[in-house]
């Protein structure tokens, strides 16, 4: 008796043509998405660069403004150097750090196959800070700080650096937070995409 030739059905990695079949790769999960965080991250830049701009056009550099007593005034300052004044003449040096910083950031993002909302929100204000503060480095060669709080004798400031600061509290959170609750926020994120 003549046994039928039956076809053999290619293997489940090949297509009909001998050709491999893609495996479908789950996309990255982003609770924060890209038009989003780099819309942050813009809108960070634009209000630090306008209100420098206001502060130049009107304060007196080194004259104090008071805004709520002698608590906390408005101080047009230059700053070449870092926090607190340090490494005042190494203004190419943190030109550098920034850019590095802002690649960072931006492959992080992107490379992330998770990323939180507190996490994504706090790499965009950090990305919207250090844009602000090296535009001012690469066009002036100092960083234009105008915020001053004599109660505490902080540093004064700027609006990137508020933004820099934030993103820190929001890494802290998000690391201080149970894991089960970063679970139940991402899927509740997935369900709203869908």
């Amino acid at each position: 008796m003549q046994q039928e030739n039956t076809p053999e059905e290619p293997p489940a990695s090949e297509s009909m043509a001998g050709q491999p079949v893609k495996q479908q790769v789950r996309a990255p999960h982003r609770a924060l998405r890209a038009r989003t965080f780099y819309g942050i991250a813009a809108l960070v830049c634009g209000v630090d660069q306008g209100s420098k701009l206001w502060a130049m056009s009107h304060l007196y550099w080194g004259t104090p403004v008071p805004v709520v007593g002698y608590q906390f005034d408005l101080r047009l300052t230059r700053n070449t150097g870092g926090a607190w004044s340090m490494a005042p003449h190494a203004n190419t040096l943190f030109i550098v750090f920034a850019f590095a910083a802002i690649a960072a950031l931006i492959t992080a993002y992107h490379r992330m196959r998770e990323v939180d909302l507190l996490v994504g929100g706090a790499f965009a204000l950090a990305l919207g800070g250090a844009v602000g503060n090296v535009l001012d480095r690469v066009r002036l060669h100092f960083v234009i700080d105008f915020f001053e709080i004599s109660a505490i004798h902080w540093p004064i400031f700027n609006v990137a650096d508020s933004a820099i600061t934030l993103s820190i509290v929001l890494l802290v959170l998000h690391f201080l937070m149970p894991e089960r609750m970063r679970v139940v926020s991402s899927a509740r994120t997935r369900r709203e995409e869908s």
